[in-house]
């Protein structure tokens, strides 16, 4: 308590870790989900979506499962889009209000 502790990681990764801090407010009253049972969806130029498990989990086409890559004695799973913000220009760029909104 009360030093200050600066990590390096990578983009996605502190995204993910970021989960760690993060209060979600309950809808419907019950308790929040456990860390191992969230999603972190981290945007910028690329797009990553990082997600931890107590166990393994194998899903095709998703990288991983990476025992302890992420948080010490759980799995990481995770898949990205390279042109994620390229993307999102894109979208913005040809809506048909862009002209009057730029």
């Amino acid at each position: 308590v009360g030093t200050p502790l600066g990590v390096g990681a990578i983009d996605a990764h502190a995204g993910g870790i970021g989960c760690l801090g993060a209060d979600p407010a309950s809808v419907d009253g019950a308790p929040p989900p456990p860390f191992s049972a969230r999603l972190a969806l981290i945007a910028g130029t690329s797009a990553c979506h990082m997600a931890s498990s107590s166990r393994p989990v194998f899903v095709p086409g998703v990288w991983g499962p990476y025992a302890s890559a992420m948080v010490p004695g759980l799995f990481l799973n995770e898949g990205g889009q390279s042109a994620a913000g390229a993307a999102l220009d894109f979208l913005v760029e040809t809506h048909p209000a862009y002209p009057t909104l730029k």
